[in-house]
């Protein structure tokens, strides 16, 4: 009998899984939510930290009109906030967006 109920209580327990939704519908992101990283270019002074902190090598940074600035490619991301914490003019910022779900790998770098 426990393996009936157990069958059972997994087959509510997806549907209830399905209601909420994948994409995070009507659930509300924590405050410490770490979700897309993004870069206030104003801020930036191209000191490369970021890059030289970043565990998973998701930052490379590339030289523009501006001068250097990071881009960072969330196909590798771990999303750990280290460089967010390693800039020293607050510069990169990460939002609660929940979902980065893309058909192309070049929606993923962030310039």
């Amino acid at each position: 009998m426990s393996v009936l109920r157990d069958i059972i209580e997994r087959r509510v327990r997806r549907e209830r899984i399905r209601r909420c939704g994948p994409t995070g519908e009507g659930v509300e992101a924590s405050p410490s939510y770490r979700g897309r990283v993004g870069l206030k270019r104003e801020l930036c002074i191209g000191c490369s930290l970021c890059e030289k902190d970043c565990p998973s090598a998701a930052i490379k940074i590339v030289q523009d009109e501006k001068g250097k600035r990071p881009v960072f490619f969330l196909d590798r991301c771990m999303f750990c906030g280290q460089c967010k914490e390693s800039c020293p003019t607050k510069a990169i910022y990460m939002s609660s967006e929940p979902e980065l779900p893309v058909f192309d790998r070049k929606e993923l770098e962030v310039r």
